[in-house]
Formats: structure tokens, C-alpha cells, sequence
């Protein structure tokens, strides 16, 4: 039994700093933003045009940035948004009568949303804008997002199809329990964490082998548990400039990028920013699922043995707990709490993730059987349809999904001694 997930969360204001749990792309940059600016009332909020690394859809990029420029707007005392895409310029020009102008530059880059604001004093002498030099910005904010199915709304849908699948080797000589992916250093790339009951590793990879480029041993992270599990469950998960891992030998534990512990979890990771506690006596999770920095310990209620969480947005930016247990050989997958479908024989490795970004959930999950599988599946408003099975001999011994980069996102699988990648 054995579990593994990652979570990408939003960060930045200035510098990286944690983004609230649950929040859309959209409402996390615009929340770090606007509360990293001091402007004056009446302020002016002009958005600049969109800058996109993929092209938006007709007319839809100028729509994104004016709804970001807007939420903005809506977030500082006293200010309005300009209703039109304007250069610096022009914009200097539209807030000659505003107390204070703030320019928002919105960039999708490598499947992340990223919002630059700057404050600018107003000079409102014609003659002054004519024979003086534009004033620099006396504030400045800046936020970074991993895009979700509200901003991708705005660009073509993404097709769900299998186009590779990249073998790697990982050189981890314990066996791995949990994996996860995501941008943990904040340099715009994914990286891959391991966890084994020797240790936490991360790297990334380069060439035929995971490049492992830190770990942490566990019995630096956390102490041994007085009843450890014979058969260890665990699970991990990355957000920018920390993570969450545990294992039932050690408990849950938070680290730093550099993989150093700042704090304990509530229990053991399984998506979303979520934890689920560890049941000696079922020898299982145990429910309700709750925040993983969470200081209160809901009472226990239904047990399973794997588990995942995603917090799903919509394309109308309306957040979902969406959450896959697997008990007794059979995955239930629940949406704000109804269930929406199920799936027979499958084993203990689970990944819930938003493959396309639609708003709808796809789920990855290994099988019970000798022969092992890797079934990957779309929950749609039809009920589900399988997308892809892939053989995995050697047995699937943890699964996460890495967050889009632009196109769809991947799964992460780790089989045998080594790491698959599933785009």
C-alpha cells in the first residue's frame, strides 16, 4: 500500500512567498499583487497587452488582461480600470487626471500566469509630460501562478492523447513509496521528488538517469514513529519554495526547497495541500481528508489505503475538492463531495490531476492484478472514459502528475528502478 501525488501552488509578491490554499490562478496573483502595492485612492489600473508564449483565442487575449487588470482594480481603495488595452504610454496619458497610475503586465509563460504591477506618480502638467522625462515606478509587485481551467478557458482546448512515453533510470536503491512534481526552486521547471524510507530526494531529468541534485535523509526530516506500518504508506507533494512529504515510518513533515524541515504536517500528503492521518490500528489512511498546515485534527472517520486530492477550478474560476480513495480494490473519485465515479481492481498507486486543464478531472492509477497496468482515465459530465493503458512489468510503484508547462500536463510513473514520464 503505498501512495504518491504532487500540488503546485501559487507564489510571489515581490519575492516568492506562499500563496494562500485553494486559490485559483487568477485570484491567487491578483490577491499577491495587489496587496504588494501602496497607491493612493483614485488610482487608475491600465493593463498592458498579453504577452503569451501560445496564442489566446481570437479576442480572448485582451479579455484575459483586462479581467486581471479588473480583479486588480477591485482589490486597491478608490481605484478604476481603465476598459481598454493600452501601451505605457498611452496609458501615462489616460491617468493624467488620477492620483496615481498602476500599469499590470500579464505574461503566460511555460504554463505559468505571470502578473507585474507597477505604481507610477502622475505629472499632470501638459507642458511638464511634454519637456520632462517619464517618472519611474515607486511601487512594484510581482506574482507567479501555475495556469488553471480558468485562464486556459481563454486558449484552444487541448487534445488528450497520448504522444510519448520517456524511460529514465532513478538509482534509488530503497524502494521509492511516493513521488511528486512540480516547481520546487521557482525557476519555471519541474522538478521530481522521490521518497523512500531512506530518504527525500529531488533532481531533474538529464539524459537517461533522474539527476538527483538534493536529499535529505529521514532521520534528519523527522523522528521514527513508536508503531511504524510493516508495509510503509506515504506521499509527497511540491509547491514553489517548499513541500510536503511523510511516510507512516516518520509522520509528515514541511520543507524548505533546500529540503529542510520548517515545520510538521498534519499527516501525510495527498494533493490539493491536503494530509490524511494514519490509522495504526486499520493499518490505513483514515479520514476526513484536511489541510496539511492545518492545527486542528478532525475526528476519524472511514479508512483506505491510497488516496489523492486536487482542488479543481472551473473555467468560471469556481473552486472543487476533488478526491480519489481506494477501498478494497475500488477507487471512488468524489467531486465537492458527490461521487462521481469508480473504478474496479485497481491498486495502491493513485494520481488525480487536471490533465488538459478543462475544469474536468483525469486520474491515474495502477492495478491489483500480477500483470501490472497503468490505466489513465477522464471524468467527464458523461461519467468516465479510459484514455490510455500501458503495461508496466516491472510494477508501478508510485504515480504523480506534473503541472502543464504550456501543453498538457504529464504523469509521473515510477516502475521498477525506473521513472516513466506519460505526456
Amino acid at each position: 500500500m503505498r501512495f504518491a501525488a504532487a500540488i503546485v501552488v501559487a507564489f510571489g509578491v515581490l519575492v516568492l512567498a506562499p500563496a494562500q490554499a485553494h486559490a485559483s490562478c487568477i485570484g491567487a496573483t491578483v490577491q499577491q499583487v495587489s496587496s504588494g502595492l501602496t497607491v493612493p485612492s483614485g488610482a487608475l489600473v491600465v493593463v498592458g497587452p498579453l504577452e503569451s508564449d501560445v496564442p489566446p483565442s481570437p479576442n480572448r487575449g485582451d479579455e484575459l488582461a483586462l479581467r486581471v487588470a479588473t480583479l486588480v482594480a477591485g482589490r486597491i481603495a478608490g481605484a478604476r480600470v481603465h476598459p481598454r488595452v493600452l501601451a505605457l504610454d498611452s496609458a501615462r496619458t489616460a491617468a493624467a487626471r488620477s492620483a496615481s497610475l498602476v500599469y499590470v503586465h500579464v505574461q503566460l509563460v511555460k504554463g505559468q500566469l505571470r502578473v507585474t504591477a507597477d505604481a507610477y506618480p502622475v505629472v499632470r502638467n501638459i507642458w511638464d509630460r511634454a519637456r520632462l522625462a517619464p517618472p519611474p515606478p515607486n511601487g512594484h509587485a510581482y506574482s507567479v501562478a501555475p495556469v488553471d481551467a480558468e485562464v486556459r478557458a481563454f486558449f484552444p482546448a487541448l487534445p488528450l492523447e497520448l504522444q510519448s512515453v520517456r524511460k529514465v533510470t532513478h538509482g534509488e536503491t530503497s524502494e521509492v513509496l511516493a513521488a511528486a512534481c512540480g516547481d520546487l526552486d521557482g525557476d519555471g521547471g519541474s522538478e521530481i521528488m522521490l521518497v523512500t524510507r531512506d530518504r527525500a530526494s529531488v533532481g531533474r531529468i538529464r539524459g537517461a538517469k533522474l539527476d538527483v541534485e538534493r536529499a535529505a535523509a529521514w532521520s534528519v526530516l523527522a523522528k521514527r514513529s513508536p508503531v511504524p506500518l510493516r508495509e510503509a504508506l506515504a506521499g509527497a507533494g511540491i509547491s514553489v519554495g517548499r513541500a510536503f512529504i511523510g511516510t507512516s515510518d516518520r509522520g509528515g513533515v514541511i520543507v524548505d526547497e533546500l529540503l529542510a524541515p520548517r515545520a510538521v504536517s498534519s499527516g501525510i500528503p495527498v494533493g490539493g495541500g491536503s494530509c490524511a492521518a494514519i490509522s495504526t490500528a486499520r493499518l490505513s489512511f483514515t479520514g476526513p481528508i484536511a489541510p496539511c498546515e492545518s492545527t486542528t485534527h478532525p475526528s476519524a472517520m472511514g479508512a483506505f489505503d491510497a488516496a489523492s486530492a486536487l482542488m479543481l477550478v472551473s473555467p468560471a474560476g469556481e473552486e472543487k475538492l476533488a478526491v480519489a480513495t481506494r477501498e478494497g480494490g475500488k477507487i471512488h473519485v468524489r467531486v465537492d463531495g458527490a461521487e462521481k465515479s469508480t473504478f474496479d481492481d485497481a491498486g495502491a498507486e493513485i494520481a488525480l490531476f487536471d490533465a488538459n486543464l478543462d475544469g474536468m478531472p483525469e486520474i491515474a492509477f495502477s492495478s491489483e492484478g500480477a500483470e501490472d497496468v497503468i490505466t489513465i482515465a477522464t471524468i467527464g459530465a458523461e461519467g468516465p472514459r479510459v484514455l490510455n493503458r500501458i503495461a508496466a512489468p516491472g510494477g508501478v510503484r508510485a504515480l504523480a502528475a506534473c503541472p502543464s508547462e504550456g501543453g498538457a500536463g504529464a504523469v509521473v510513473a515510477v516502475v521498477g528502478s525506473e521513472v516513466w514520464i506519460v505526456r
